[in-house]
């Protein structure tokens, strides 16, 4: 929809009759009055006798729909019966203006009122584009993004920009090696508004983030350690303030507590209000958020349940007059469909939504970095509500667009689109792409180095056993940095799947693809080994008996409902798919139709080819993620005579370097680690 600008007081001078005193930045040429969209046959006249090129009828009634302008129709029409009245009877007579306010009032410009909501979710950090998408061949790009955010917003001036949480943490390097600080400016600067944590927010603890809100230097790590001062506060080699800015936006946790206190770590909600319609914001992240974070992440929190948090603030709202209620929640579910359906919606979004109070309109969702959008009917809202989810790393921008009823302030209808971010069809926003550049030159020293070559792609995708190629490769560069006996003695290691990041292939080949961060054919770059590996854990060395060994790989499969007392008393899993990785020491079979806690055939469970001894102890290397129970792997915590080791990262590129050469770049062997049966 056509959009002007009014100077400060057009309105006012035009009804004093003042010639000169409006002028449009885009005068509405059209030859006719329209009102609510529907053509008047009156002439759309100069309406402040300033002359041609200043403002006319059109540009001062603000009467095309949908409505962006108007809180209330009786608002309107006040308006529109004093712009008209204010025209000099040379240009239009009294019964044109009798006619021209007559359909102002028939009309219906002000009993809806049109607010748009942009949206997107798991940006990690990534500035630069990613590789191919619903059919567009390179997307994303941090710079690109904004570009099409602007574009949005200048569609509807009643807008607000919105994350759903992992805005930051599991970055890449030119943004995790300085805290995730580039990722905030560029965010300032994008316009975003309101952000839900998610459950990478507090990957270096709550004080880390508290200061991404307030600004400041980092000053200690999430151990206590003392930072490098050259990591952070950069903004005289990037073109932004110093000390850091912090998050111009504001981070929502209403299902996050201070366990002391009980009070939220950051605002439940905020309402903005749209020509005086207020709109609430509610953020939150998952329930389940501890079992995925480092422990110490979440020291002295408490996360509450999603729907009941939600629920329990709704008589907070009303009490405000406030009925218009967008959720942006960091927990998602997986589709069968494309980008703009919810075709086989399932995952753990999914019971959240049919426990919501009818009052909530649109589920803004994350954390599954899949891209859907729907209404969906449920429980409460037969009707339906809208749900989005905008995939990951900044490829796919949600664009809602919410028709509010004025007269009862709430959402009447929705429609929504996943937009992807085409760099192709867009001109990036020069002040961002200079802080990434920025950033960019500041890690490239790093970024550059070569550390390793491969003779074709690697994938982290599992097999249907549960086996990968690069989590072989980790499983053994974690088992190499550790075997030795003043390093621990271990005789298996394990990563975690979900400690893999990027976008497959996580090594490419090709120095075309985006993934091979320009290192060239076989080439193997820190950058991209940061990119897949970027969280900073120690390795841990613990002793475990066989028996707790086989337990903890038994953690992997969800107890069923029939499952007995002595396997859900340490199995209490409740997400599937969350395969250990293993070295190559490790072998074992396991299948879906032996009993619950027992899927693993003990007899195939070896380790160097001979079968584990439950009563035995063995050296095990795990990341200290999941070393304190890490996804739900909490027999990790029995572990003893512990370790502390090397950083992943250093492990993985010290494999690189030892294991791999130009003249003998390394091929992955099958996957035969782990076999279903």
């Amino acid at each position: 929809m056509r959009k002007t600008t009014l100077l400060a007081g057009a309105l006012a001078l035009a009804f004093s009759g003042m010639a000169g005193a409006a002028t449009c930045a885009a005068p509405d040429t059209r030859t006719s009055v329209f009102i609510g969209g529907v053509d008047s046959g009156i002439a759309n006249v100069d309406a402040d006798g300033a002359g041609p090129g200043n403002c006319t009828l059109n540009d001062l009634l603000k009467a095309d729909l949908p409505n962006t302008s108007w809180a209330s129709h009786a608002k309107f029409v006040a308006n529109a019966t004093a712009v008209i009245n204010a025209v000099p009877e040379s240009q239009l007579s009294r019964t044109q203006k009798a006619a021209l306010i007559a359909a102002a009032s028939a009309s219906d410009v002000g009993n809806v009122l049109a607010v748009k909501v942009i949206a997107f979710n798991d940006f990690h950090g990534s500035f630069d584009k990613q590789g191919a998408l619903f059919g567009v061949p390179s997307t994303g790009g941090v710079a690109n993004m904004a570009a099409l955010v602007q574009k949005l917003k200048a569609a509807n001036p009643n807008n607000v920009v919105v994350s759903a949480g992992d805005l930051t943490g599991a970055s890449p390097l030119a943004s995790a090696l300085f805290h995730d600080e580039g990722s905030i400016e560029v965010m300032n600067r994008l316009g975003l508004e309101f952000n839900a944590v998610g459950n990478h927010e507090f990957d270096a603890g709550a004080a880390e983030l508290l200061r991404k809100q307030n600004g400041g230097c980092a000053s200690v790590d999430l151990n206590g350690v003392a930072v490098d001062p050259a990591t952070t506060c950069r903004g005289a080699d990037v073109g932004t303030p110093v000390p850091f800015e912090g998050a111009k936006f504001k981070y929502l946790a209403a299902n996050v507590q201070n366990g002391a206190t009980g009070k939220t770590l950051f605002p439940a909600y905020k309402i903005k209000s749209f020509q005086g319609i207020p709109v609430a914001i509610i953020g939150m992240t998952l329930q389940g958020t501890p079992s995925i974070v480092t422990p110490a992440g979440v020291g002295g929190l408490t996360f509450t349940d999603e729907a009941d948090t939600v629920n329990a603030l709704i008589p907070q709202l009303r009490n405000q007059g406030v009925h218009a209620i967008v959720l942006l929640i960091h927990q998602g579910g997986f589709t069968s469909g494309g980008k703009d359906d919810c075709k086989g919606l399932s995952d753990a979004i999914v019971p959240i939504l049919d426990r919501l109070h009818p009052e909530v309109d649109v589920i803004v969702s994350g954390h599954t970095h899949w891209a859907y959008n729907c209404v969906r009917p449920d429980a409460q809202r037969p009707d339906g509500r809208r749900l989005t989810s905008a995939g990951k790393y900044g490829q796919l921008v949600t664009d809602i667009d919410l028709a509010i009823d004025t007269r009862s302030r709430d959402v009447q209808s929705t429609r929504a689109t996943n937009v992807v971010v085409d760099p192709s069809a867009l001109t990036p926003v020069a002040p961002i792409q200079n802080i990434v550049d920025g950033y960019k030159a500041l890690a490239r020293p790093i970024a550059g180095q070569i550390i390793g070559y491969i003779d074709r792609d690697i994938s982290k995708a599992q097999n249907a056993a549960g086996e990968s190629q690069a989590g072989d490769l980790v499983g053994d560069a974690f088992l190499e940095a550790t075997a030795p006996a003043d390093k621990g003695g271990a005789v298996v290691a394990f990563t975690n799947y979900g400690g893999l990041r990027g976008t497959d292939p996580v090594f490419a080949y090709s120095a075309t693809h985006p993934n091979n961060k320009g290192a060239g054919d076989g080439k193997v770059s820190y950058d991209a080994a940061f990119t897949f590996m970027p969280f900073g854990n120690n390795l841990v060395v613990l002793d475990l008996t066989g028996d707790d060994l086989k337990r903890v790989l038994e953690q992997q499969f969800v107890p069923s409902a029939k499952a007995p007392a002595s396997c859900t008393a340490w199995n209490t899993q409740t997400s599937g798919g969350r395969f250990l990785q293993p070295s190559a020491s490790l072998s074992y079979a396991w299948s879906a139709s032996r009993p619950d806690c027992d899927k693993i055939d003990g007899s195939t469970l070896k380790i160097n080819g001979a079968v584990v001894d439950p009563a035995a102890t063995y050296r095990v290397t795990v990341n200290s993620f999941l070393a304190t129970g890490g996804d739900g792997f909490t027999i990790f915590n029995k572990g003893t005579n512990r370790l502390g080791g090397a950083q992943d990262i250093d492990a993985q590129v010290a494999w690189w370097k030892a294991n791999t050469s130009a003249s003998a770049p390394y091929s992955p062997a099958p996957l035969n680690r782990i076999r279903k049966f």
